[in-house]
C-alpha cells in the first residue's frame, strides 16, 4: 500500500493547489460581474499574491513551531489577525493598479467584508492543514524511532542469546580436546580443525539473518563430527532430509542447541550406543524439523532437557517470527522428541 510522502515539498504543492483553486474562483467571480479582463486579472492576482506570501510564511512558522493542544486559542487568534492584515494589505494595493476606475473602487469597498471572510476561511484551512501535516510527520518520525529502538533491542537480545550458547559449546569441545591431546593426538588435531571450520562459518552473520537450509545442515554435520570425536562409537546419527526442503531458509544455528540438547540427554543418562535422529519435511510452506533422542525413564525425568538451550531457541523464534508455538517437545516409547517449525511465508517476508 502506497503512503503519502510527508515532505514539505508535498505540503507546498497541496497549498499551491488550494491557492490555485481560490484564484480561479476569484478571477471568474470578478469577471462574471462585468469588470474588464485586465481588472479581473489584476484583482485576483493581487489577492492571491498576498495569500501566497502568507501561506509560505505559515509553512515556515509551523515548520519550526508546534503549539501544544492547550494553545488552540492561539491558532484561532493567529488566523483571525493574519486574515485581517491580509485583507487590509490587499485593499491598499489593488487601487494602485486600478486608480481610474470609480466603479471598481466602489466594488472594492463593498466587497471588503466578503474578501475578509474568504481570507479567514483560506488562512484557517491552511493553518489547520499545516498543523495536521506536522503532527502526522512527527508521529511517523516517532514511530520510526520506536521501530528502530525495538529492532536494536531485539538484535541485542538475539546477540546475547547467541553469546550465551557459544561459550557453552566451546567449553565442552575444548575440554574434550584437552582430554584427547595426550592419548589421541590425531583425533584431537582433527577435532580442532572441525571446530575451527564450524566457528568460522558463524562469524559475520547478522542475528536476524536467515540462511539456506543446506548451509544449516552443513553446520550441523560439522557439529556432529566434533561430537562423534568426543563420544566415539557411542554416538550414532540418522539424518533424513526431504528434497523439497532444499530451497527452505531458517535462522542460523537454530538447530545446534537442539541437537546438542539431544546428545547431552541421550548419552549422559544411557549406556551403550545412542542414535540421534534428525528428520525434515517441507509441505504447505512450512519447514518441519524433528530431533529425536532416547532416554531412560528410570534415570531421566520426561521433562528433562527443557533448560536454557531450548528456551533460548524458543525465544529466538519468537523475536524473529512473533510466535510462541514454533518449538514443541513430546515423549513417547522412551523417546524425547523436539520439533521445530519455520513457516516459509514468514521467513521469505523477513528475508525481503
Amino acid at each position: 500500500m502506497s503512503t503519502i510522502p510527508f515532505s514539505y515539498l508535498t505540503l507546498k504543492n497541496l497549498c499551491g493547489g488550494i491557492i490555485f483553486m481560490i484564484w480561479q474562483l476569484h478571477f471568474f467571480t470578478v469577471w462574471g460581474m462585468g469588470f474588464p479582463l485586465r481588472t479581473s486579472f489584476i484583482d485576483s492576482m493581487v489577492n492571491i499574491g498576498v495569500l501566497t506570501f502568507a501561506t509560505m510564511a505559515i509553512i515556515q512558522i509551523f515548520r519550526y513551531y508546534h503549539p501544544p493542544a492547550k494553545n488552540f486559542w492561539f491558532i484561532i487568534i493567529f488566523s483571525g489577525v493574519c486574515s485581517i492584515l491580509l485583507a487590509g494589505l490587499a485593499k491598499l494595493l489593488m487601487p494602485l493598479f486600478n486608480t481610474n476606475d470609480a466603479e471598481y473602487t466602489k466594488f472594492l469597498n463593498l466587497s471588503t467584508g466578503i474578501r475578509g471572510m474568504v481570507y479567514v476561511l483560506a488562512i484557517g484551512f491552511i493553518v489547520v492543514l499545516n498543523l495536521l501535516w506536522n503532527m502526522l510527520q512527527q508521529e511517523l518520525e516517532a514511530k520510526d524511532r520506536r521501530t528502530e529502538t525495538q529492532t536494536l533491542a531485539r538484535e541485542a537480545e538475539l546477540f546475547k542469546l547467541r553469546q550465551q550458547l557459544q561459550p557453552h559449546f566451546l567449553f565442552n569441545s575444548l575440554n574434550s580436546i584437552n582430554a584427547m591431546v595426550v592419548s589421541r593426538p590425531q583425533e584431537a588435531r582433527k577435532m580442532i580443525e572441525q571446530l575451527s571450520t564450524f566457528l568460522r562459518a558463524t562469524i559475520n552473520r547478522k542475528e536476524d539473518e536467515l540462511v539456506p537450509f543446506r548451509e544449516e545442515m552443513e553446520q550441523i554435520d560439522r557439529y556432529l563430527q566434533i561430537e562423534k570425536l568426543r563420544f566415539g562409537h557411542r554416538l550414532q546419527t540418522s539424518v533424513s532430509i526431504d528434497e523439497a526442503c532444499n530451497d527452505a531458509v531458517l535462522p542460523p544455528l537454530i538447530l545446534q542447541p537442539i541437537v546438542e540438547n539431544a546428545i547431552k540427554f541421550g548419552l549422559y543418562d544411557t549406556v551403550g550406543e545412542v542414535t540421534i535422529q534428525i528428520e525434515t519435511k517441507c509441505e504447505n510452506n512450512n519447514l518441519a524439523i524433528k530431533v529425536t533422542n532416547p532416554f531412560d525413564p528410570e534415570t531421566s525425568p520426561e521433562n528433562k532437557g527443557t533448560g536454557f538451550g531450548l528456551s533460548a531457541v524458543q525465544r529466538r523464534l519468537y523475536l524473529l517470527f512473533g510466535r510462541q508455538d514454533l518449538l514443541t517437545v513430546s515423549t513417547g516409547n522412551n523417546q524425547y522428541i523436539t520439533s521445530i517449525n519455520i513457516p516459509q511465508l514468514y521467513a521469505n517476508r523477513h528475508t525481503d
